[in-house]
């Protein structure tokens, strides 16, 4: 008697299904960083760094581009950058209320870490500066949260200045450099940046070119009070602060490349 041998079912796998990719980041709310004391402190943190490690000089952030980031966001269409600027100047008119002055104080004082990949200054968080650097996110997220306009990371804020950054760099991880040493800086974690005397609120391209003193390029911009000028940040003792002060290690030939990311 002929049987047939059935043979086993193949199972048939689901295609896979493809979920969208997010939008790259490609603007950002800032306020910029540019006092020329805590320029030159950072000029000291890299080059203690640099000392010991020449490796790392990529994975640097220029002094040219020290901000502190309020909020991140992709921006597609000249639309979408009307928008950004609308909630921008609503944000610090309501602010500009709150505040009271024609600017805003804000102290950096030692150093932190985000899994040894990020190096920063921190914000004095007993200050008046990091209360209303708060504020001032909350009142940026909302804002374009009514605007239609998504954040990236909108739900977390932690004030910092970014010194070093090791994704700046890719060649870091194929030469087997994972993390940053803490002893590199060691000697610089108690540091006292300085204060930066801040009056406007800034949204800034990622992707545009650089201007000539190697900031971001700059989409709009908002002065607590409007007569002050823009960019005009003026040191306690008087001094304005040139591009030369700004990118120091630049101008000691460190050979900086282009600062392509955000923190």
């Amino acid at each position: 008697m002929n049987t047939v041998r059935e043979l086993p079912k193949r199972r048939v796998r689901p295609p896979k299904i493809k979920m969208p990719r997010a939008a790259a980041p490609n603007h950002f709310f800032a306020v910029r960083i540019s006092d020329c004391q805590i320029i030159q402190a950072v000029h000291n943190v890299h080059s203690t760094i640099l000392e010991q490690e020449p490796v790392l000089k990529q994975a640097l952030v220029p002094p040219s581009t020290l901000h502190i980031t309020l909020a991140v966001a992709h921006l597609s269409t000249t639309e979408d950058v009307v928008k950004a600027n609308q909630v921008l100047q609503e944000s610090v008119r309501d602010f500009s209320a709150r505040l009271q002055s024609p600017q805003l104080d804000i102290h950096l004082a030692q150093m932190g870490h985000f899994n040894n990949k990020v190096i920063y200054a921190r914000i004095k968080e007993e200050s008046d500066g990091a209360e209303h650097l708060n504020h001032l996110w909350k009142s940026l997220r909302d804002g374009c949260q009514t605007a239609g306009i998504s954040l990236i990371d909108g739900d977390r804020f932690t004030p910092h200045v970014t010194l070093l950054k090791m994704s700046k760099d890719h060649r870091l991880r194929r030469k087997g450099i994972k993390a940053v040493a803490s002893h590199l800086y060691e000697k610089h974690l108690d540091c006292v940046f300085g204060r930066q005397v801040v009056e406007s609120v800034q949204l800034l391209s990622m992707t545009d070119p650089k201007d000539d003193e190697g900031y971001y390029a700059l989409k709009g911009e908002f002065h607590f009070v409007e007569s002050v000028p823009r960019l005009e940040l003026i040191d306690d003792v008087g001094e304005k602060c040139t591009s030369s002060t700004l990118n120091p290690l630049k101008s000691h030939d460190a050979g900086f490349e282009p600062d392509n990311d955000r923190d």
